[in-house]
């Protein structure tokens, strides 16, 4: 009877031994709860790159084959190959841009509150406004050639970025913690002043084209206002990442304060 128990207690480990040989048990054991994470969490933002590239693919061609059998002009349509190039090349750095951003994970360990609330925090935030930036400085691009041809060419949403939509709130955390604070204050009219500061943008609605090569200067406004799209929302980005490193210096000064405090009082024997 004792050795059938024995046998019975014995089983899971011989199942282990014979059917998975270790594996499973020698990767847990392996596994760096520190480096490890940055190091899975690079690999999950490898996949995203190559979902998002697909998924961009996937609906451009799409929505290009509906455009191209669609009642546009020849004129348009011609042009309209264009854009459609332009827009196939414009998911190749947005693909290269998340994953070397899952790369920069692999830098150095400082311990897992760090790497939560610091690097992956403002990783995102950088990533979600360089994809958007890229966005732009494309669809900036189409805007110009529908402006040369005077035609209104094919520029439909990016729509494979909405696989990043995730990561949106942390693109909004540094302004959203910083209106907190301004209202726990009662600053009210200065979050709402740094609110319409950060979402300000010039109209960069479609242009109205006739096809007579006669260029309107408020098409020219929309063409040169989309580049400055591009360029202020770079800038509202490293706004938003120098409000976020503010924010967290202060909140992690007080929290090491608060574990170890100290009083710089000088006390001496008179």
């Amino acid at each position: 009877m004792k050795k059938i128990i024995q046998q019975v207690l014995d089983f899971p480990q011989s199942v282990n031994q014979q059917i998975f040989k270790g594996r499973i048990n020698d990767a847990v054991d392996s596994f760096d709860g520190q480096n490890g994470v940055r190091s899975y969490v690079s690999s999950i933002y490898e996949y995203i790159a190559f979902a998002v590239f697909v998924w961009m693919e996937y609906n451009l061609l799409m929505a290009a084959y509906t455009y191209l059998t669609g009642t546009a002009t020849g004129i348009e349509k011609a042009g309209s190959l264009l854009t459609i190039a332009l827009l196939i090349l414009s998911a190749f750095p947005i693909a290269q841009l998340i994953r070397a951003r899952g790369n920069s994970f692999n830098s150095s360990h400082s311990g897992m509150v760090s790497f939560v609330f610091n690097d992956f925090v403002k990783t995102n935030i950088r990533l979600v406004g360089e994809v958007v930036a890229i966005m732009a400085l494309f669809s900036a691009f189409n805007f110009t050639l529908s402006f040369l041809l005077d035609q209104d060419l094919f520029n439909p949403a990016t729509s494979g970025a909405n696989l990043l939509s995730p990561m949106a709130p942390l693109a909004t955390l540094p302004m959203n913690l910083l209106a907190g604070i301004m209202a726990h204050f009662k600053f009210d009219g200065i979050t709402s002043m740094i609110n319409g500061a950060m979402a300000y943008r010039m109209d960069n609605s479609a242009g109205i084209y006739y096809g007579n090569f006669v260029w309107d200067v408020r098409d020219w406004a929309l063409v040169l206002g989309s580049y400055v799209n591009v360029m202020v929302g770079l800038i509202m980005m490293y706004i938003s990442l120098a409000i976020y490193g503010y924010i967290y210096g202060i909140i992690s000064s007080v929290i090491a304060w608060i574990a170890n405090p100290s009083f710089p009082i000088s006390m001496r024997n008179k």
